[in-house]
């Protein structure tokens, strides 16, 4: 499926795997650059959960077009179901470019199969925490060797907040 121009391939990508599940509730997406790796006490009698995965992606940067690609993308999502309505954010973890040495974190490019195949896991959680539906599994988790420079913790900001998923 081809991107819409204007529209963000997230948003677009969430209401598809959502729609397929034909929820009475309509569920909605958004971003949020200050979540946190843990859900406070106030959060969790909110109802949030916490959801952390990572997926292979491509960053670049916006200064010397140096780009890379990574398999340690982090991404936070809380989410949580109301009484008509549930709600997801999501915090995509950046990178700072190794090669000029700039401070600006870029955030990761995330390919349409990557794409799906977190939101497939992160809506697997929302049916099981959320709906209580019984016996999900997550399928196996296919992991695709890519050739990546070893991962660079002084450059990661997922590694700065202790969440990375480094081995």
């Amino acid at each position: 499926m081809a991107d819409v121009p204007g529209t963000n391939p997230w948003f677009t990508h969430f209401n598809n795997c959502i729609d397929e599940e034909e929820l009475e509730e309509r569920w909605t997406l958004n971003f949020n650059y200050s979540l946190e790796n843990e859900l406070n006490a106030q959060s969790r009698a909110e109802g949030w959960k916490i959801y952390v995965t990572s997926s292979f992606a491509k960053f670049t940067c916006l200064r010397c077009s140096n780009s890379w690609s990574s398999a340690r993308a982090c991404m936070v999502f809380h989410y949580r179901l109301g009484r008509k309505s549930g709600l997801v954010l999501l915090r995509l973890l950046r990178q700072q470019c190794r090669e000029c040495n700039n401070p600006i974190m870029h955030k990761p490019q995330v390919n349409s199969e990557q794409m799906y195949q977190v939101l497939d896991r992160l809506i697997l959680k929302i049916l099981k925490n959320c709906y209580r539906v019984p016996n999900l599994e997550e399928g196996e988790r296919v992991l695709i060797h890519r050739k990546t420079k070893p991962h660079e913790s002084d450059f990661c900001e997922a590694c700065h907040l202790g969440i990375c998923n480094q081995s």
